[in-house]
């Protein structure tokens, strides 16, 4: 049986990141020390930054949890298959007493006397190692958005409680079956009121809420269950990445191209949106503005990454030509290179008018449909 887990981490305050990005980035050494300006003289939680690193989503690898010192489960559950939900702090600045994310089918990586140091992103200098416990599959991973508001004292969420604390609790099924339900009407709710960007998190999102509440068989509400529908056929998450790491540099370096000129034009870095970092499966990776006579206009990036540019290392998936075609005028494609692990060699910028004349598309999947009727 699965066991069923909330827990307590800090909002992700930043500011250059929406709301539906959060906690998908790794902290900067100037965005660490703000954190504990910010938490630790108050003493709400611990005194780090590793809450805001647990819901970074990678395609097919997967996502690395940090869990508090007060959050870590018994050592009797490390072979158990545990669904962590993510509580925020009552006194916390931005988002109190909210649930804001969920972590299923996950395993505990270590003992509660341990814990593993992360050599998948960069350290900050005179900071401690990163760590973290647990692993969940980027399948189950999601943040919940909009966030669900709670209180520790009406038993819908959690067990009924005088008052909560700081650590762990564990909860029943009928209270996952809750959040994960209230989880999927609230963000089937705001899709009809999203941006292009927050809508294909937010589809990604339902889906996966969707298949926690199979995996786990939670029952759904009626209007639920009536509203629910299959993504399967638009989602696009059969890409096959050539190299998985090398994509992640190469998604990192236009990014950082993008800010450095958010900030060179006087645009706040909160409208460049890292959107694969949630959602591997977006057909763009990047949302970032461009400066036109006619103003600031919303361009969107999907870059391809290699070590050496050549057609058969390079996938684009149907859906990714789709949006491409809806939105031509307004999106590039960004073909990085690299000379080693770490070294750019080139970017080259293609519209898809000018990809589609240099390239040939070639299937490479089919459907399968049985003789039998």
């Amino acid at each position: 049986m699965p066991k069923f887990v909330a827990i307590k981490i800090h909002y992700d305050h930043r500011k250059s990141l929406a709301p539906y990005l959060k906690y998908s980035k790794a902290p900067t050494s100037e965005e660490y020390m703000e954190y504990l300006d910010l938490f630790h003289e108050e003493g709400i939680g611990g005194a780090g930054f590793h809450e805001c690193l647990n819901f970074s989503v990678r395609d097919n690898i997967p996502t690395k949890i940090y869990l508090p010192p007060t959050c870590i489960p018994s050592d009797k559950y490390l072979d158990e298959e545990i669904v962590f939900f993510s509580f925020t702090y009552k006194y916390d600045k931005e988002i109190p007493s909210s649930i804001i994310g969920v972590n299923a089918a996950a395993r505990l990586v270590s003992n509660g006397k341990d814990s593993i140091a992360r050599n998948d992103i960069e350290k900050i200098e005179g900071i401690e190692q990163f760590h973290y416990h647990a692993e969940a599959p980027s399948e189950f991973t999601t943040l919940i958005t909009p966030t669900i508001k709670y209180e520790f004292k009406d038993g819908i969420y959690t067990p009924e409680y005088a008052s909560w604390g700081y650590g762990l609790r564990y909860i029943t099924e009928e209270h996952a079956a809750n959040i994960i339900d209230a989880a999927i009407l609230g963000a089937k709710k705001r899709l009809s009121d999203s941006t292009v960007s927050e809508s294909i998190i937010l589809e990604r999102e339902i889906s996966v809420l969707e298949a926690i509440q199979r995996r786990y068989s939670l029952p759904s509400s009626q209007i639920n269950s009536q509203q629910k529908k299959s993504n399967s056929s638009n989602s696009g998450w059969n890409n096959i990445p050539p190299d998985k790491e090398v994509g992640f540099l190469g998604e990192k370096f236009v990014y950082e191209q993008e800010v450095a000129y958010a900030i060179k034009n006087g645009i706040p870095v909160s409208e460049i949106e890292w959107v694969s970092q949630s959602d591997p499966q977006s057909p763009y990776d990047i949302k970032t503005v461009r400066i036109t006579s006619n103003g600031k206009q919303e361009h969107f990036i999907e870059v391809k990454s290699s070590r050496s540019i050549n057609e058969s290392n390079i996938y684009i998936s149907s859906r990714q030509v789709n949006f491409f075609q809806e939105n031509e005028s307004t999106s590039t494609l960004k073909f990085v290179t690299f000379i080693s692990n770490t070294q750019v060699d080139t970017v080259q910028e293609y519209s898809l008018k000018q990809l589609m004349n240099e390239f040939e598309l070639i299937p490479i999947k089919f459907k399968l449909q049985s003789f039998k009727k």
